[in-house]
């Protein structure tokens, strides 16, 4: 026992030493009115990763819609690919909540959490869904590597596929398909990430929802 907690110990210390942190704090305003705060936390090592974003209305908005999102990933560093393990989100308004756990294995969706449970049948088979990511998880690989990802959130798939400037990135959403429903409507038609130079986390978000623009302004 010593012997295993002394290796432990050394092991958790070289790949602290490793290890870069990334935390941002963003408004979240639509037609100029800020509805909400969004931080978003990053953790990488040379061989794991984790990520944390919270969502909290804020504002005026806050007298008479109160929401609130948790989504959390971790998984593995593979030289700068990451790779899922686990996908959770936890979301809130004063009427609604709804969890989604997702656990990835080989490369495949191993199992898929959602409570309440879904009534309707999935219109695809997730056994047969490979090289798929939870959507923080793709973010962060497009951040980091710029490449298209195919994505599961636990309600659909999608791929996104970016489109590189020099300091910013535009993410179309392609490939679309909703999982507990037969049609294929689209409501999320964009992200566009805007970065300052050699820094992960961009200062900008902006993400076309519905016919509205909602800009997420790092503080």
């Amino acid at each position: 026992m010593k012997l295993i907690f002394s290796f432990l110990l050394i092991y958790l210390t070289s790949t602290a030493c490793f290890s870069e942190e990334y935390r941002a704090k963003y408004l979240v305003k639509t037609k100029g009115i800020t509805i909400g705060t969004l931080v978003w936390k990053i953790s990488i090592t040379k061989d794991f990763y984790e990520t944390f974003v919270n969502l909290q209305n804020k504002g005026f908005i806050s007298s008479f819609y109160k929401f609130s999102g948790n989504y959390y990933a971790n998984g593995v560093n593979n030289k700068d690919i990451l790779v899922p393990i686990k996908y959770k989100q936890i979301w809130k308004t004063k009427k609604k909540k709804r969890e989604v756990n997702i656990f990835f294995e080989d490369f495949k969706i191993k199992n898929l959490q959602i409570n309440p449970m879904e009534t309707e049948i999935a219109r695809v088979d997730l056994k047969k869904l490979k090289n798929y990511k939870d959507p923080l998880t793709s973010f962060l690989n497009i951040l980091i590597n710029s490449g298209s990802t195919n994505t599961i959130d636990g309600r659909r798939i999608y791929t996104l596929s970016p489109n590189k400037n020099k300091l910013s990135i535009k993410i179309l959403i392609k490939n679309y398909k909703n999982l507990w429903a037969d049609h294929k409507r689209n409501e999320l038609e964009y992200l566009e990430f805007f970065r300052e130079e050699k820094k992960l986390l961009p200062v900008k978000i902006k993400i076309k929802f519905k016919g509205r623009i909602f800009s997420l302004i790092k503080i």
